[in-house]
């Protein structure tokens, strides 16, 4: 190899520096890039969430649920424990412990 092409390739040499404001900055954008919007569900979708949550409420049924928190889709299984119609939350119980999920930031609720 020429030492051209070796000399050339020096310049460069320091470009290969990360500094750590760089690495965090990276990482957040990587953050931003995976997040999602908010669901926005028409009448249709929500009147059938809304039967297939009061069916598994009356009859004790298990449920998959996915929601939106944050920018992030989260799935939860488990059964409906209780619906709060002045909040508008739903109060899914996994195992021992119990969510409250808002209605507005249901994606999907389906019976298991």
């Amino acid at each position: 190899m020429s030492n051209h092409l070796k000399r050339g390739n020096l310049l460069w040499e320091s470009s290969r520096m990360f500094l750590p404001e760089h690495k965090e900055a990276l990482l957040h954008r990587k953050q931003q890039l995976k997040l999602v919007e908010k669901p926005q569900l028409d009448e249709q979708e929500l009147a059938e969430i809304g039967i297939v949550v009061l069916d598994a409420l009356r009859h004790e049924l298990n449920v998959h649920v996915t929601y939106w928190e944050d920018g992030c889709l989260h799935d939860l299984v488990g059964t409906v424990d209780k619906f709060d119609s002045s909040s508008k939350k739903i109060k899914l119980k996994t195992g021992q412990e119990g969510s409250y999920i808002a209605v507005d930031c249901l994606k999907s609720v389906v019976r298991l």
